[in-house]
């Protein structure tokens, strides 16, 4: 069932960089995204992967495009059986933090096909889960999940900047629609989110990050907004840049934290992934 090809799951931006890192080092396999927008994503950045169906020259721009991209959900059974189809002997998970039932879907298809698994995780933004250095004028909440935040967020007055992404809308949807801008991924996908939750015109920002301090200041007092509400995404998705525009505009700044898993850094999945390698050939 094993073989030497990699399975690299994320449209994430450690997912993108992997891809490349990787395809510059000569892997063979797959990158695996849920949508055509992060399939474009994918190929666009450095010619590292290609679309599924196109073959890329090993001359050029896009040499190296041993790793290609598939695009769309998989539920565990169609995990598995790309992994037959692919000769797939590692799967590396880059998934988002929150996308808790992808990892566990990839996990699991793992463990049923014997297929190594390796899990790259984001470094957790100091000031996210921790005691930072207050910043003036800051002020932080926190919350373990969507769903407690949204009951703060009931009991408040004032506008809302929700950066959370088209996928947790619903665990909002109990709050008044004009209190609310939802910043999302310019997707026909994340647009008809909105639309199904009631997001209609300069309600909805459909934007591509990452985003400056100064942009996320200039929404803030745009749309007169007293609060932000964020996941930590870390540095790649844009933390410090809200937390500093939230203090300057006199927002509260709302978290909703990471739910708990252990992985390992993108260095240090390279480095495993060069390993397994060698193992599977011989190579010292």
């Amino acid at each position: 069932m094993r073989g030497g090809r990699i399975a690299l799951f994320g449209g994430t931006t450690e997912g993108r960089l992997l891809a490349k890192k990787l395809t510059e080092e000569g892997f063979e396999g797959v990158l695996l995204v849920a949508t055509e927008y992060g399939a474009l994503l994918a190929a666009g950045e450095g010619g590292a992967c290609m679309p599924a169906g196109r073959q890329a020259s090993r001359d050029g721009e896009n040499a190296s495009a041993g790793i290609r991209v598939h695009a769309g959900r998989l539920d565990q059974a169609q995990m598995e059986a790309l992994f037959s189809q692919e000769r797939v002997g590692l799967a590396i998970d880059a998934t988002h933090p929150y996308a808790v039932r992808a990892t566990a879907n990839i996990r699991e298809a793992c463990r049923r096909t014997g297929v190594l698994y390796l899990r790259c995780i984001r470094g957790e933004t100091p000031g996210a889960g921790g005691n930072p250095e207050a910043l003036p004028g800051e002020r932080m909440v926190r919350f373990p999940d969507m769903a407690r935040a949204a009951e703060w967020l009931k009991e408040t007055e004032g506008n809302i900047l929700l950066t959370t992404g088209s996928r947790d809308l619903a665990a909002f949807s109990g709050i008044d629609r004009e209190r609310m801008y939802v910043r999302v991924l310019p997707a026909e996908r994340s647009l008809a989110a909105c639309r199904e939750q009631g997001h209609m015109g300069r309600h909805v920002i459909a934007m591509q990050g990452p985003f400056s301090e100064e942009l996320n200041l200039a929404l803030l007092r745009e749309f007169s907004c007293r609060i932000l509400v964020t996941k930590d995404g870390g540095s790649q998705g844009g933390f410090e840049e809200k937390r500093r525009a939230a203090a300057r505009a006199g927002a509260v700044f709302a978290v909703v934290e990471r739910p708990g898993e252990t992985g390992f850094s993108m260095e240090e999945v390279i480095k495993r992934a060069r390993e397994w390698r060698n193992n599977e050939t011989g190579r010292i």
